[in-house]
């Protein structure tokens, strides 16, 4: 491979998207609908411009992940890469399952379920296993992550992942790591924070707040029991 990538923070509101610096860069996430240039900008300050994109990565199908995509799909010649579920999901404009899984959830859902649509855009490339990041110079991998949707995907650079909705910040504490209150399946949520800590990550990069140290997800692992 070629040196170690960097990964850049976009942040675009109350989520950020990522960017891997290696080779090629990669573009974690896109957002919400309507920050086109929010995006843009970010990327800039990184030093990349729209087209130099190779690939854009999916972690799951909601409204603050997807919602630039079909303009990302205009501009750039990147393939979209995410997991099966999501790739359905992503034709149709739809959103995965949102489940509250607490009472702030459940509050919340009647704004997020209004906020769900985003345009339909084609996927490119199904990951339904581990799929190694080497074609783009990048030692790494793509991850299936499910728990907070059935379709999540985790990309795991060395001691580093980029992971979506896997952990978010408490509310009102962002620098506190905290199961998603939005959660479709909480044993396989448990057994994704267990396949990426085996893999030596020590960095939880999410797109609510963190990044969290790999001891502090783990002790939220284990206090979920």
């Amino acid at each position: 491979m070629n040196g170690s990538p960097t990964i850049t923070r976009i942040f675009l509101g109350a989520t950020s998207a990522y960017v891997i610096k290696g080779p090629v860069p990669i573009l974690i996430d896109s957002g919400m609908v309507g920050q086109q240039a929010m995006l843009r900008f970010g990327l800039r300050r990184a030093g990349i411009e729209l087209a130099d994109l190779a690939l854009i990565v999916v972690t799951h199908a909601h409204s603050d992940h997807t919602g630039c995509l079909a303009w990302l799909r205009t501009s750039t010649d990147a393939a979209i890469a995410c997991s099966r579920e999501t790739m359905d999901d992503l034709t149709k404009g739809a959103s995965a399952c949102m489940k509250p899984r607490t009472i702030t959830g459940r509050l919340v859902l009647p704004l997020l379920s209004r906020v769900a649509k985003y345009p339909a855009v084609e996927g490119d490339v199904a990951v339904d296993d581990v799929m190694t990041l080497a074609p783009y110079g990048i030692d790494g991998v793509l991850l299936p992550t499910p728990g907070h949707t059935r379709g999540c995907l985790s990309v795991v650079l060395g001691g580093d992942a980029i992971v979506g909705d896997l952990v978010s910040g408490k509310l009102g504490r962002r620098n506190v790591p905290s199961i998603p209150m939005l959660l479709e399946d909480r044993t396989a949520w448990a057994e994704s924070v267990r396949a990426v800590l085996a893999r030596g990550v020590q960095r939880f990069h999410p797109a609510h707040g963190g990044p969290f140290d790999a001891e502090r997800v783990a002790d939220l692992l284990e206090g979920a029991r």
